[in-house]
């Protein structure tokens, strides 16, 4: 009877053992997920922060958010470009934290971090965060005023970095390193994961620029200014966008812009985005003879077993199913 328990002790301490070693990641958006998860595999367990619905420019986190955030392995973020609201929380972060635009690996230990957080408790409190985030708002808000009313080109410089997948396998190559620097005894399998990963997106890469190719000159207008990296990499007309910030109403010129390119002919199809109930986009296109189709940047209808990959086969179809 001993034997039998001391048996079935060793298993439970070898079963924890091995569950201790998943890997636990907290991807800030779902595209990410859907990217990270490819990469890891059955290793361990993507979640994302941000749910469907809401918009990673404009996301309060909630308790349960805190507590995600505390119990995970790394936190991969695009960077305050995308998700200001994180910034703070971020340097406070215990884990170890990816920044994919404009930063890097960064290895936090305890210390390290009450040290930090110490100091912070001192400079700031809920207070001030809150007061900050409004002013932080309130620029945003008359810088995307002055950008509606612009030609706007977010250059090297745009956060939607997930839509481009050269961007995203460079990306899958900087957290598998990280993930081999916390869990080296899974390098063999994370990088046969990434092999795979980087294998997969090549080949949908070159699948969709096959299948875009006959629609390069056909003119279209999107709901807001998400796209430009996915366009830029596909060659394709896009001619306008609504407005720069998803949250506001575009300007009287903007609208202005975009019924002269669809009274004109310009455009044969404009793009609205299933996050937003896009009234000025109804308004518009009503009675005209153009075709209405929905992108959606943030891969809410996408399945986790579809993948990064199979968002990006998503875009194409609904970006040919329009055009065509």
């Amino acid at each position: 009877m001993n034997k039998i328990i001391f048996s079935l002790l060793c298993l439970s301490l070898s079963f924890n053992s091995f569950a201790a070693e998943k890997v636990q990641i907290v991807a800030s958006i779902k595209p990410i997920q859907l990217m990270a998860q490819q990469l890891v595999g059955d290793l361990g367990e993507v979640e994302v922060l941000i749910p469907e619905g809401a918009s990673p420019h404009h996301y309060n986190l909630k308790p349960s958010d805190m507590r995600k955030l505390a119990q995970t392995d790394l936190v991969v973020w695009i960077g305050p470009a995308m998700e200001q609201f994180l910034t703070k929380t971020m340097h406070r972060q215990k884990s170890s934290v990816i920044q994919l635009m404009g930063g890097e690996a960064e290895h936090h230990d305890d210390h390290e971090t009450e040290h930090h957080e110490h100091e912070e408790a001192h400079k700031h409190d809920d207070h001030d965060d809150h007061k900050e985030a409004h002013h932080e708002d309130d620029r945003h808000d008359h810088e995307k005023h002055h950008d509606d009313e612009h030609h706007h080109d977010h250059g090297d410089s745009d956060p939607h970095i997930w839509l481009d997948p050269v961007l995203m396998i460079s990306a899958a190559e900087a957290i598998r390193d990280e993930l081999v620097t916390l869990f080296p005894k899974l390098k063999s399998e994370l990088d046969s994961n990434f092999a795979e990963f980087k294998q997969q997106v090549t080949d949908v890469d070159r699948s969709i620029k096959s299948q875009l190719a006959p629609h390069k000159d056909k003119g279209f207008i999107v709901f807001h200014d998400a796209f430009s990296l996915f366009v830029g990499h596909y060659g394709l007309n896009q001619l306008a966008y609504f407005t720069f910030d998803p949250s506001h109403a575009p300007g009287a010129k903007k609208v202005a812009e975009v019924q002269s390119l669809i009274t004109s002919k310009d455009a044969v199809c404009v793009f609205s985005e299933p996050q937003f109930e896009a009234k000025i986009v109804k308004r518009i296109t009503a009675g005209l003879d153009i075709n209405k189709g929905q992108l959606d940047p943030l891969a809410i209808d996408i399945e986790p077993e579809q993948g990064y990959t199979g968002f990006l086969m998503g875009l194409a179809d609904n970006i040919e199913h329009c055009l065509k």
